[in-house]
C-alpha cells in the first residue's frame, strides 16, 4: 500500500482519466499553479503507455486498479459516466474526495454542483464524499449569467449555444477537418441542392454529427426526447438552475447548435429580471467581474470562439437592451470551456485541500 503523505509533503492527488484534451488542460494548468500537492498520480483505465509532463516531469499513466486510491486525498474524475459510479464509489471508500468532470452525479439530490465563485461553499456539503462540476456549455455561460442573477435577479433566461465540434471530442474535430479540407477544393459547393452531403458521403473518418458539419450548422446536439428538447439542452437547463439556485418558477430556455468551429463554444443570452436593467450597469458588473473580459463592440471587438481558445476568462460582449423592454438584456460569450473546467476543478481540490487537518481532508461532509 502506497504510504499517506504527511502534511509536510502535502496531500495526494490523482488525475483518474488522464488522457485527452482535458486531462492535457489540467496538467498544463498545474504547472501555472502553487498548489498544495505532494505526489499527484495519473491513472486511466485499461492499459496504458501514455505520459504526461507533470510540474515538468515525464510522468507514467497507470492502470487504474482497485488499490489505485490507496492514500490519495482528491481524485479528480474524467471518465465516462458509465464508469463513473464504480470507480468513483471505490475512491470515496479508500478516503478519498471525488471531484466529478462527468455527468453521472451533477443533477444528484446529495452531490453539490459547484463554480468556484458561485457557489464555492457547497464544496463542503458532500455526504457522500463527491463534489460534481458542471458541464462545458454551462462552463461557458455560468459566469455571466450569474452576473446577471446577482445583480437583477433572473426570471427567465434563452440560451442559444453554439457548440463547436470537440463536443464530440477528438472524432468531431477530425471529422470537421476532413469535411472543411474536401469542401475547400470545390468553389461551388454549397450552392446546390444536396452537394455538400454528397462531397463528404465517403470520407474515411466516420462522422459524429447527424448532418455535414461543414458550411452548415446543426440545431440538433444530443439524444431527442418528448418534449422536442434534446438531452443536453435539459441538461444545460438543469446546471444552471442548480447552480444558481433557481426555482421552477424560472424557465431555463435553451437550443444547442452545432457550428463549424474546432474550440470554443459561444453562447447567445437573452434574460428578463425581476428587476429594472440599466445596460451601463450590466457592463461594469461584468467589468468587475474576473471571470469575465468584457469586449466593447464600439471599439470593434466582439467575442469570438477563435480568440477565446486558451484564455481562462470568458469572453462577453454585444450587451444590448430592446426598446421599451426595461427588464430585459441581450448579450454575447466565448469561452475555452476545456480549459475553465480544468481550472475549476483544481480550484475545487485546493478548497478540499485547504480542509485537511492531520494529512488527510475531512469528508464527514460537516
Amino acid at each position: 500500500m502506497t504510504p499517506v503523505p504527511s502534511p509536510s509533503t502535502g496531500p495526494t492527488l490523482a488525475l483518474v482519466g488522464a488522457a485527452g484534451r482535458f486531462a492535457e488542460a489540467i496538467v498544463s494548468a498545474l504547472a501555472l499553479r502553487d498548489g498544495p500537492w505532494g505526489e499527484i498520480r495519473l491513472f486511466a483505465p485499461g492499459v496504458s503507455t501514455r505520459t504526461l509532463s507533470v510540474r515538468a516531469r515525464e510522468q507514467t499513466v497507470e492502470t487504474l486498479r482497485e488499490d489505485s486510491f490507496d492514500g490519495v486525498d482528491v481524485a479528480l474524475f474524467n471518465l465516462a459516466p458509465e464508469h463513473t459510479d464504480e470507480w468513483s464509489a471505490r475512491a470515496v471508500a479508500a478516503g478519498a474526495v471525488v471531484v466529478d468532470a462527468s455527468a453521472a452525479h451533477r443533477l444528484d439530490e446529495d452531490v453539490p454542483l459547484v463554480v468556484p465563485g458561485i457557489n464555492t461553499d457547497l464544496v463542503r456539503e458532500r455526504p457522500r464524499g463527491i463534489v460534481a462540476l458542471p458541464g462545458p456549455v454551462t462552463w461557458g455561460l455560468i459566469d455571466a449569467v450569474h452576473v446577471l442573477h446577482q445583480g437583477w435577479e433572473l426570471q427567465h433566461l434563452v440560451v442559444t449555444g453554439l457548440i463547436a465540434a470537440v463536443s464530440k471530442s477528438d472524432r468531431g474535430v477530425a471529422r470537421l477537418r476532413e469535411e472543411l479540407h474536401t469542401v475547400a477544393s470545390e468553389p461551388t459547393i454549397g450552392q446546390h441542392p444536396g452537394d455538400v452531403r454528397a462531397a463528404v458521403s465517403d470520407l474515411p473518418v466516420a462522422s459524429p454529427f447527424p448532418a455535414p458539419l461543414a458550411l452548415n450548422v446543426i440545431p440538433w446536439v444530443g439524444q431527442g426526447s418528448d418534449d422536442g428538447f434534446t438531452s443536453a439542452e435539459h441538461a444545460v437547463s438543469a446546471e444552471v438552475s442548480k447552480v444558481l439556485g433557481l426555482g421552477a418558477h424560472v424557465p431555463v430556455v435553451v437550443t444547442l447548435v452545432q457550428v463549424p468551429v474546432v474550440l470554443a463554444h459561444s453562447m447567445a443570452l437573452h434574460a428578463r429580471c425581476a428587476r429594472p436593467v440599466a445596460i451601463d450597469k450590466v457592463r461594469q458588473a461584468c467589468v468587475a467581474a474576473p471571470s469575465l473580459v468584457h469586449l466593447d463592440e464600439t471599439m470593434g471587438e466582439v467575442p469570438t470562439p477563435v480568440d477565446s481558445v486558451g484564455i481562462d476568462p470568458r469572453f462577453v460582449g454585444r450587451i444590448r437592451q430592446p426598446k421599451g423592454a426595461g427588464h430585459h438584456v441581450d448579450m454575447f460569450v466565448s469561452a475555452d470551456t476545456t480549459r475553465r473546467g480544468a481550472t475549476a476543478m483544481l480550484a475545487v481540490a485546493e478548497l478540499i485541500a485547504d480542509e485537511t487537518t492531520d494529512g488527510r481532508p475531512d469528508v464527514s461532509g460537516a
